[in-house]
């Protein structure tokens, strides 16, 4: 149970404050929509009858109110699923009827309006109303709120204990799964993140554990981002054989062929292409109905009002229409209004002790006030103020454009404008290259002047920059179309332009959504077409059928006595009732058993779901709850949210979200519809089937996922939640491993660590202690190779010591066996020999993911030694011998 203040009082559950938080998002989206009204249904009534008055504020009017109508339809039917969530005797039925009602008055509004715009234009000033009909409508409407209120009302505790006296308990239970201690007394072996580099280390890891049987005594092997590849490939391919990717293998052979796995010949390289180009066509779309869509409302506001006329050659602008200061006071007065509750609330405590009621009263109105009030005056003062600006910059020369006619050709629909446009995609491109390279350079420090000004300039201004371009762009466009609205009619009157964009807007819903948008489809189709093979009865190893649902809850199980397959991603969350300052998430973890949150034992119960009920709510065909999927969620590096390493990537999430540069996926919250039966059973017959693939397409995450992405402020609360790479929170998945209570636990590491530093290890240690309460001791000294040509040895050896629990006399204790990348000890010639040609072998930028064979072949046999010689040590042999 956790409460609305620190997760940590009161009576309300995760789904609890976040179906609330839904309800009241949209409730307020009405508001605001039906408050945007009011100007244009009060120049239609002081148009009084003059029909080329009144049709742009009236058919303006109708637009918003269709979209207005949408809001107040979702936030019943919002209302009606927080009263059936609650549960309590029977507001239910009440609360649907409720619904039922505002959804008919729906129907009558659009009646109404798709008459009132037949009438605007054709003949005397309509009257945004008609009649009898108009208020039937608003009746039905009415009582249909007040159906809901009330039900909203008698839910409440207040209302329990008011109408029925009783004193409510959690509203809602849910399914608890508490797996820690699964593995105990067994072998658990994690594969680290590195993207194509730990790939090919862990390839010749698990190769030599599986030579030596420790493999198939493990009980779990967990894969984080580019450690996951190999660990499915290794388990998915055990079904058919049991010697996998051995020595001489074909499905070795067809893996070295596949080390650009990302861009493997001509057609990977189109269709990465046409996703990223269609991931930004979408992006830009969407930006522009909404920079539209303001610029129509704004433009026709602000010439009402008198601020922007049209001049001889410019545009003309008035901050005292009429003489009068009541446009600059109502936008000082919108900002001014937080900073006055703010000082009220300090003024009031001087004298007495300001109730908690009026408190809480006066923080909703200043934050309210923050949230709309403050972006709203920011429009009405600095869309004015831009194009006064613009209009008081000269031209060079009488021949020659001016600044602002330069600005304004970016948008302009012309062969200057498109090309102008092209180039300013082709810059964002380049920047996006500088940036990805710059964020690349891991473990390596600058040296020199020179050297340090440019990493300064790649990694810190070309981020920013490219930011600040993008917005700069959006603020031209802003301004070029207002300005247009404002001054020009013909703008004003081109209905087309309307009904065009609400086709797009229409088109992208229905036809695809944030996760179809971004590269995790094709990520996903290349992980799978590369690593994950079938060896034939023939011999021959070929990739697996992609459109083959590789079902998580069915292929990562045990096979054949062996271990199971965990992927180990990460859940992006900014909630400091959650997470520590700049987490920015909580471990995210896909088990054959179960899927969802496993975090610090501080987190509320019930974030883990049933497998098998969570693919059939993430998609209704069970196509993003795969082992294909998961290797790519858990590989998602590059993506606006990046957990932990948030601070790194911040500059450039703008730059990221615009470009479709997204890895990432959303998915389900587990926390929600967590209910002891499943909660999306299967189905039988054709009308609940369809019932269930046409909820299921609508419940796609939609463009207000990809804003969360844009402004970075995911939460736990929100029904979905984006889950990203693994190595955003533990790059070893050491913290997972423990988790389970293993007695021993064999960790392959190929992280970019810089060279002698563990920082990913550190990090686990840390980690381990901070979420779980675990004491991990290990010295990796050993590993340090200093003024040595090689370090002494490549592992440690270290004892984990868990939190003692109730009835134990000792705690208990796992054995871990560390073996990481590094040059150490006797080597193979061929090795020895790649070194020398490639100095930052084996510390290879993860930002290079194209590999030849003798790039793979060598980061695989570096894996497969080292792991020899951590198991042939023989105070190691023995230990793992007694397993």
């Amino acid at each position: 149970m956790l409460g609305e203040s620190d997760g940590t009082k009161g009576d309300a559950t995760i789904e609890q404050i976040g179906r609330r938080r839904t309800f009241t998002r949209t409730l307020q989206l009405a508001v605001i929509l039906a408050v945007v009204q009011w100007p244009m249904r009060d120049a239609v009534h002081d148009a009084a009858g003059l029909a080329a008055d009144c049709e742009v504020p009236g058919r303006l009017s109708l637009l918003l109110d269709a979209m207005f109508i949408m809001a107040y339809v979702y936030a019943a039917y919002r209302a009606y699923k927080y009263v059936k969530f609650l549960n309590r005797q029977s507001w239910t039925r009440v609360a649907a009827i409720g619904s039922w009602l505002v959804c008919v008055a729906a129907v009558l509004d659009v009646v109404e309006d798709i008459r009132l715009w037949r009438d605007f234009g054709t003949g005397p000033c309509a009257d945004l109303s008609t009649g009898w009909f108009s208020w039937l409508m608003r009746a039905v409407a009415l009582i249909g709120v007040l159906i809901l209120a009330g039900c909203y009302f008698a839910t409440s505790r207040y209302g329990q204990r008011k109408l029925y006296g009783v004193q409510l308990e959690q509203p809602a239970t849910f399914r608890r799964i508490l797996d820690d201690g699964k593995d105990s007394g067994r072998l658990v072996i994690t594969c680290s993140g590195g993207g194509i580099r730990s790939a090919s280390f862990c390839l010749g890891a698990l190769q030599l554990l599986r030579e030596k049987g420790l493999y198939d005594k493990a009980s779990t092997v967990i894969g984080v981002s580019g450690g996951g590849y190999m660990a499915a490939a290794f388990h998915v391919l055990r079904r058919t054989c049991a010697d996998p990717f051995s020595p001489g293998s074909p499905e070795l052979a067809r893996l070295r062929r596949q080390t650009r796995y990302l861009l493997q010949g001509g057609r990977a390289m189109f269709r990465a292409a046409l996703s990223v180009l269609f991931g930004l066509v979408v992006n830009l779309l969407l930006i522009g109905i909404v920079l539209r869509a303001i610029a129509w409302v704004l433009g026709w506001f602000l010439a009402d009002q008198g601020v922007i006329l049209p001049g001889d050659q410019d545009i003309q602008v008035d901050w005292r229409p009429n003489g009068s200061w009541f446009f600059v006071g109502l936008s000082v007065f919108l900002i001014a209004v937080s900073a006055a509750m703010f000082l009220l609330e300090k003024v009031w405590d001087r004298w007495a002790r300001m109730p908690d009621g009026v408190r809480k009263v006066l923080t909703t109105i200043g934050n309210a006030s923050l949230l709309y009030g403050v972006p709203v005056a920011v429009l009405l003062l600095g869309v004015p103020g831009g194009l006064y600006l613009l209009g008081q910059l000269p031209g060079d020369s009488s021949d020659q454009p001016s600044l602002p006619s330069a600005l304004l050709a970016l948008v302009d629909p012309t062969k200057q404008g498109v090309a102008s446009f092209g180039a300013l995609v082709v810059v964002l491109i380049g920047l996006g290259k500088s940036v990805w390279n710059g964020l690349a350079v891991e473990g390596k420090e600058a040296t020199g002047l020179r050297a340090r000004l440019l990493a300064f300039g790649r990694t810190k201004l070309a981020p920013w920059a490219a930011s600040a371009i993008i917005v700069i762009a959006a603020v031209i466009v802003l301004l070029r179309w207002t300005g247009g609205y404002a001054t020009d009619r013909s703008y004003q009157e081109d209905w087309n332009v309307a009904l065009v964009l609400a086709l797009i807007a229409v088109a992208i819903k229905v036809l695809t959504d944030a996760n179809r948008t971004s590269l995790h489809s094709f990520y996903r189709e290349r992980l799978s077409r590369a690593f994950l093979v079938k060896r034939q009865d023939n011999g021959a190893a070929v990739a697996l059928d992609y459109h083959l649902r590789l079902r998580y809850s069915d292929w990562a199980k045990p096979v054949d006595g062996g271990p199971q397959l965990v992927i180990a991603g990460v859940a992006n969350v900014d909630d400091a009732d959650f997470v520590p300052t700049q987490r920015g998430c909580v471990p995210f973890v896909f088990d054959a058993e179960q899927i969802g949150i496993v975090g610090d034992r501080s987190l509320p119960d019930g974030g883990r779901r049933t497998t098998d009920d969570y693919e059939r709510e993430a998609d209704v065909l069970k196509r993003e709850v795969t082992v294909p999927a998961a290797m790519a969620i858990s590989g998602a590096a590059l993506s606006p949210l990046t957990g932990r390493v948030n601070s790194r990537t911040r500059p450039v999430r703008l730059l990221l979200a615009v470009l479709n540069a997204r890895l990432g996926v959303w998915l389900p919250n587990p926390y929600w519809n967590n209910r002891p039966e499943p909660a999306f059973p299967e189905v039988r017959g054709f009308f609940p089937r369809v019932r269930r693939y046409v909820g299921s397409v609508i419940d796609k995450p939609g463009p207000y996922r990809l804003l969360r992405e844009a402004i970075g402020s995911p939460s736990m609360y929100d029904r979905r939640i984006y889950v990203t790479d693994g190595g955003h929170y533990d790059n070893l998945g050491l913290a997972e491993a423990l988790r389970r209570e293993p007695a021993q636990v064999i960790v392959i590491d190929a992280s970019n660590d810089a060279e002698d530093r563990f920082t990913a290890l550190a990090e686990a240690i840390a980690t381990a202690r901070m979420d779980h309460g675990i004491r991990i001791d290990i010295d990796p000294s050993p590993m340090v190779r200093g003024a040595k040509p090689r370090a002494d040895r490549a592992w440690a050896y270290g004892i984990a010591t868990h939190p003692l629990k109730d009835g134990e006399e000792k705690p208990y204790k796992t054995e871990i066996f560390f073996v990481k990348a590094v040059l150490a000890g006797h080597l193979g010639w061929d090795i020895e020999q790649y070194a020398v040609q490639h100095p930052d072998f084996p510390r290879r930028t993860t930002g290079d993911q194209f590999y030849d064979e003798w790039d793979f072949e060598a980061y695989r046999a570096l894996g497969y030694s080292l792991a020899e010689s951590l198991t042939e040590h023989h105070r190691v042999r023995h230990r793992l011998a007694d397993l």
